[in-house]
């Protein structure tokens, strides 16, 4: 029974690595999608395509030039929501509802042409890569909770299984009780008996006394 249980969280352990596997070179696919986004959309902003304001449908600064941070997972999933949800106001609307923040002097107005939706990659491709990384974390979390539950029924056994090692042990050492010492240890060693020798005590002879 207890071998049983070993297999089937090894089996279970083997689904959770391989889920998280996938899960994460998902995420390196999102990761690169919203970096390129970003970055794409203040390329045109630097021709002039769309307005350095734009960038408060997104939630980022008027005059952030740079990146959002994207390493954590959770910034990486919210920026994607920001993007998606930003994308969508910024080509229905003409002006954003964000509070406004400081835009520098040379900055242009917003235009029509600001309605122009985002391509290389698209609000839409942002949104398939997560949907996909969203699913693939779920079915993630589902082999992890799975595994914790075949780990729980491998501790829950260790009770009674080291019990049952104890017992045997005793029983073999009484078995073999008037051999001398160093043979019976030698002979419970094959019962899987397992000895420690002291520091500066010579190791039994592997010859057993006939």
């Amino acid at each position: 029974a207890f071998r049983q249980e070993i297999a089937e969280r090894q089996e279970q352990f083997a689904k959770q690595a391989e889920a998280s596997e996938v899960e994460n070179a998902q995420q390196v696919v999102l990761h690169r999608c919203v970096s390129h986004f970003f970055q794409v959309f203040n390329l045109a902003v630097e021709r002039g395509v769309f307005s350095a304001s734009d960038r408060l449908y997104y939630g980022l600064n008027a005059n952030q030039s740079e990146l959002p941070k994207l390493t954590a997972e959770q910034d990486l999933v919210s920026w994607a929501r920001n993007l998606i949800d930003g994308e969508a106001k910024r080509t229905q609307q003409s002006a954003p509802e964000a509070p406004v923040i400081p835009v520098a002097p040379d900055m242009e107005p917003a235009s029509e042409q600001d309605t122009v939706p985002m391509s290389n990659p698209s609000a839409a491709e942002v949104e398939t890569e997560l949907n996909k990384y969203i699913e693939l974390r779920n079915a993630q979390s589902a082999e992890k909770q799975a595994f914790d539950a075949e780990n729980k029924d491998v501790l829950d056994m260790l009770p009674e299984i080291d019990e049952l090692i104890r017992d045997i042990y005793d029983e073999v050492e009484f078995y073999y009780r008037k051999e001398t010492p160093p043979n019976r240890r030698k002979l419970a060693r094959e019962w899987g008996v397992s000895y420690v020798s002291r520091p500066g005590e010579e190791p039994d002879d592997e010859v057993v006394e006939e």
